[in-house]
Order: structure tokens, then sequence, then C-alpha cells
């Protein structure tokens, strides 16, 4: 921000696309370390729906933007639309950031890192990772410094990323007990978790509070700790900043 708290001619315009871009701190707290930093930048939410996603992220390319953090609802998407991409974000076919850099829409993935820092800075070693989506599949690719068990319902999903990347692959159901791990990361859409009776000291998803998270429920009724995406917003938010720096 500059020194107004405004936006200025010169300042580097960055924005939010999520469906409820407003409701998510992401902005604010990013805008706090910009000012903090004495940077003439400013992160705006933007509220978008899914029919207007396409249209609105196309036109970037010519928008004063001069980048995006994307929703998680919508990175698939931004993936098909962007026209370059890292390595990371077209394997996993999901983008959640974008930079605009020559007239062209540059993709990457970076939700992960955030996960990364949370690991390291419990000193975990060991991890169950349940679900073989987006983040499942970004972990398994990038992953150098932890042992990974993934787990899954259907062991038919997790069969398919084990064809692009070797993985530890098990059955999730009520005789797998996660307890001998150092922590959990939820990368699963799974509606319900009850059929386990034993969880890690540490689990971790990046669901908002108004999404609905197995892990939160099950991690509440065993009494284990529980990090979701509020918890974890000052780091997402650092290593936003740092993206956007270093890039």
């Amino acid at each position: 921000m500059n020194e107004h708290n405004g936006i200025g001619r010169q300042t580097d315009l960055y924005g939010y696309i999520a469906e409820e871009a407003q409701q998510n701190r992401l902005s604010v707290s990013l805008n706090r370390l910009f000012k903090a930093a004495g940077d003439d930048a400013m992160m705006i939410p933007m509220n978008i729906r899914e029919d207007d996603f396409y249209y609105t992220l196309s036109n970037m390319r010519d928008a004063q933007l001069k980048g995006a953090f994307i929703g998680s609802e919508f990175v698939k998407s931004a993936s098909e639309i962007v026209d370059e991409q890292s390595e990371l974000a077209q394997r996993c076919g999901a983008c959640d950031v974008v930079l605009v850099k020559e007239k062209k829409l540059i993709g990457d993935y970076i939700a992960l890192q955030s996960v990364y820092g949370l690991l390291e800075e419990h000193g975990v070693k060991k991890v169950a990772v349940i679900g073989s989506g987006t983040l499942a599949k970004a972990l398994a690719l990038s992953n150098t410094e932890y042992d990974l068990f993934f787990y899954h319902e259907f062991i038919e999903s997790l069969m398919t990323l084990s064809q692009e990347v070797d993985i530890d692959i098990n059955r999730l159901n009520a005789e797998s007990d996660l307890s001998q791990y150092d922590a959990v990361i939820d990368a699963s859409t799974i509606e319900t978790l009850s059929m386990l009776t034993t969880l890690p000291e540490l689990c971790i998803d990046l669901k908002n509070s108004r999404q609905v998270s197995a892990l939160r429920q099950r991690a509440r009724e065993l009494g284990v700790s529980y990090t979701g995406y509020e918890e974890q917003l000052g780091r997402l938010t650092q290593k936003s900043y740092e993206y956007i720096k270093n890039n």
C-alpha cells in the first residue's frame, strides 16, 4: 500500500479470485504485509461466480492486475486457462496463483508450501495423506523430506496416482491406525472419518471454517490438535508474499 492506504498509478495490484473472496482474510493479511514492508501494492478480493471465472481470468492479460491468487474451487479451471505454468502445476492440473508477464498468464501451485512449513515446524517425518486429489498429488510429486503414506477408501484412486509417482498405498477403513504417524493431512473431500478410532497429534487440512472438514470433526471428537486454513493463514500469507517478491 502507499502512504495514503490507497491505489495510485504505480500501485501493484493483485486479486484474490473466489466465490466468497471477501469472506477470506488473505487479502487483509497480505495488505498488512505490503504496508509493513513499505510496498506500494494491494490485494483486492474479487467475488466471482463460476460462470464468470473464465472471462475474469482471461481478461487479466490486458488488465492492470499484476496477478491473482485463486480460490480452491477454481484452481483446476485456472490451469486450463493460463498460457504457461510450472511443471508441478501442469502435472497436478491446478494453479492457485497466476502472475501476468508480458500479457501472458503464468500459473503455479504453491498451497503445499504452507503445509511443508508446518511439518518442518513440528519436526515430523512420517505423514499419512488421505485422498488422491490436487493437494495429495502435489505432495507426492514434490516431497523430498518426508515419509508419506497414502490412504483412500478406494484403492483404485491411488493406483491412478501411483502410475505417475511411486507412493505407499493403503486402504482407509476402520482398521487404519493413523496414530503411528507424526501427522495426518486430509487432502480429500471425504464427508466423514468416523471409522477412524485413532489419529496422530497433528491433523492438517486446508479447509476454512465454512467448509465441511471431516478431519476437523474427528480430531475434535478424539481430542487431538487440528490445524486448518485459518490456523495457517499467517504462514499462507507469508508464503504468498515471498512468492510475489521472488517472481
